[in-house]
């Protein structure tokens, strides 16, 4: 929208709309521009988005200046998913999950008064507050209307009623909400774990997972209250897990596996989107958690079982490296089969303590990288 301000285009539509034909007549048929403004980001492709990245490479020569970085601003697919198979795009360098890039944004009037274009935090969910003027971003326009930036003429201007945005009020914050944004926002003076862009939209998607809830049911407040105190709040939540089964559950704890207990923790804490220890916060807390009760007194805690999967994550390795180690005798199955029959993933076949011990043995690494079993041979 701001290249076309710079070719002398009141309205970006009259703008993209020129772009197009000019590229249809040119030799440059072989890049896709979209119908749409809001479609151009790569990720939006169907199937490959090469095709979009030569057409932002055209897109940013055409300023009568310095080219636009536009493909440092655009948003990218990204082959590496967060933890469950979690979409994720790439933005200059940052990871976030695909399901917190908003379809549209909303504005900050008093940024918008400062410098008039659309800040790119804006349309990254949770960011729903300015962090550096402490107000509410806003949705919906004074005459009722949904803002939707991407579709406006004119940057900054409403489609419907043409008053611009800069002139809306817009309310204080919440205090929790502008925690959680000023976070976002990469400011330094807050409560929350100081850990890089990527894995602070990962720590919010482990939140969500953890207690299975979606974007609308998202609690600003319990969020920053579990985080503030961290680890603390963590160890207390595991505690109160284990605590839980060993009153309540339906079945003895010798004959319990370990997702009866803590569910899909290891699962959802595997990538976020790292699974390296120097970035991610929860794996370290996870170990640190069993190493202390497989230590204890308890014998009841190395009992637990685990299935082939969750052995992957606890040793940092793959399920065809867990077979392996079956084969070889280093990893004692309690599942028998049969001669060239594999374990299935999903069996229970494994106890926690063989594991655990089995890791302090050999398989822990300072930065948690993949670990590769090599032949005795």
């Amino acid at each position: 929208m701001r290249l076309a301000y710079s070719n002398g285009y009141i309205k970006a539509s009259c703008f993209w709309s020129v772009i197009r034909q000019t590229v249809d007549k040119s030799n440059l048929r072989h890049i896709n521009i979209p119908d749409k403004l809001g479609s151009v980001n790569p990720y939006h492709a169907k199937k490959s988005s090469s095709l979009r990245v030569k057409a932002l490479q055209h897109l940013s020569t055409l300023s009568n200046q310095e080219p636009l970085p536009l493909l440092a601003l655009s948003i990218f697919r990204n082959a590496n998913p967060y933890s469950l198979n979690a979409q994720s795009v790439i933005q200059n360098g940052k990871t976030l999950p695909r399901q917190f890039v908003k379809l549209t944004s909303p504005v900050c009037p008093d940024c918008l008064r400062e410098s008039n274009y659309i800040r790119q935090i804006w349309s990254f969910w949770p960011y729903e507050n300015c962090h550096k003027h402490k107000k509410s971003l806003i949705n919906v326009c004074s005459c009722g209307e949904g803002i939707s930036v991407y579709e406006d003429p004119i940057i900054g201007v409403c489609r419907h009623c043409s008053i611009s945005y800069s002139e809306l009020n817009s309310v204080e914050a919440n205090e929790h909400h502008l925690i959680v944004s000023a976070w976002l926002g990469d400011s330094e003076n807050t409560c929350l774990p100081k850990v890089n862009q990527s894995h602070k939209y990962g720590l919010v998607l482990w939140w969500l997972k953890l207690n299975q809830l979606n974007l609308f049911e998202f609690n600003v407040e319990d969020f920053v209250l579990f985080f503030s105190d961290w680890p603390n709040n963590f160890h207390r939540y595991l505690e109160k897990k284990w605590t839980h089964f060993y009153e309540f559950g339906t079945k003895p704890v010798a004959q319990a596996n370990f997702k009866d207990i803590f569910g899909d923790l290891l699962l959802i804490s595997l990538k976020l989107p790292s699974s390296r220890f120097s970035e991610n916060i929860i794996l370290p807390e996870i170990y640190g958690y069993l190493n202390d009760n497989v230590l204890s007194n308890s014998n009841e805690f190395l009992s637990l079982k685990i299935n082939s999967i969750e052995a992957a994550i606890l040793l940092n390795t793959s399920t065809e490296q867990i077979a392996s180690l079956v084969n070889l005798g280093e990893l004692k199955s309690n599942i028998r089969t049969k001669s060239g029959e594999l374990l299935s993933l999903n069996q229970y076949a494994f106890e926690l303590g063989d594991l655990f011990f089995l890791w302090q043995a050999g398989f822990q690494t300072e930065y948690s990288s993949i670990s590769i079993l090599t032949s005795r041979w």
